[in-house]
């Protein structure tokens, strides 16, 4: 007489992936909102390490609604007939509104740092004179310039706005890359609270911000990606060699020099 065999209790799969809930989404992106913006969203419960960490998956989209807002600016002031560098000085201005100039602040931090360390190289003992402009001021100035005068030489706004919009998201995405790669500083706010984001966030980053690129720019959106990424990877290589890891200024320097290397390819290319 045969016996019928007890069923097997059915295994787990070995890897299980739970969708975040939308609590958590909107959490995650609220963090990214806060620090990308001068937004401040309020939140229920203090966020924790984890999910202040997973937020950096939504930069590249945060950046792209940065870059829409800031043409959207200059499409206005180019409504009401002005020229287009006013049309160009309105957009650069509503994404510093916008982002609090948050990153300009970072890349002139660092920059005034590397000048500092200059002039104690370079010290001329018989002149003491101190410096009443600084370094980061300069660099500033010059960022903003490149900008503006990238900006008014785009050929029409259609172009403004595939461009402003890629260079806002590309950057912020690279941003996310430098983040997991370099070592967190300790003591720096930026580092303290993002950390490195897991590689699986990496990759979403990566990919949605390919996605708008390739969206706005079509085929031209891979050179212009690997431009973009060849100049954070300079950048993120000095924070490599001089600071051992990586603060909120060296991301913030980062995003500023992809930027402005985006518009430059764009530039080129057009």
């Amino acid at each position: 007489m045969n016996e019928t065999a007890p069923p097997r209790p059915s295994e787990p799969p070995v890897v299980t992936v739970k969708p975040p809930s939308p609590e958590n989404l909107w959490a995650e992106m609220s963090v990214a909102i806060n620090y990308l913006t001068r937004f401040n969203l309020s939140f229920r419960d203090e966020p924790k390490s984890s999910l202040i960490r997973r937020s950096m998956v939504w930069f590249p989209i945060i950046g792209a609604l940065i870059g829409f807002a800031g043409a959207g600016a200059g499409w206005i002031v180019a409504v009401m007939r002005m020229p287009g560098i006013i049309s160009a000085v309105a957009a650069v201005v509503a994404m510093l509104f916008l982002t609090r100039a948050l990153h300009e602040e970072e890349f002139a931090t660092l920059i005034d740092n590397y000048g500092k360390n200059l002039d104690r190289e370079a010290k001329v003992e018989w002149l003491k004179e101190e410096r009443s402009v600084r370094y980061g001021t300069l660099g500033i100035i010059l960022i903003i310039i490149l900008k503006i005068g990238a900006i008014a030489s785009l050929n029409d706004f259609t172009l403004i706005f595939q461009t402003m919009i890629v260079a806002a998201s590309w950057s912020r995405a690279v941003m996310v890359v430098a983040a997991a790669w370099l070592r967190p500083i300790d003591g720096d706010p930026v580092a303290d609270h993002f950390q490195q984001p897991t590689a699986l966030r990496v990759v979403i980053a990566v990919a949605v911000a390919g996605i708008i690129a390739y969206s706005a720019l079509g085929d031209d959106a891979a050179t212009v990606m690997i431009a973009g990424g060849i100049s954070g990877l300079i950048v993120a290589l000095l924070g490599a060699n001089h600071l051992r890891g990586y603060n909120g200024a060296l991301l913030g320097t980062l995003q500023q020099i992809v930027e402005v290397t985006v518009f430059g390819m764009v530039l080129a290319l057009q």
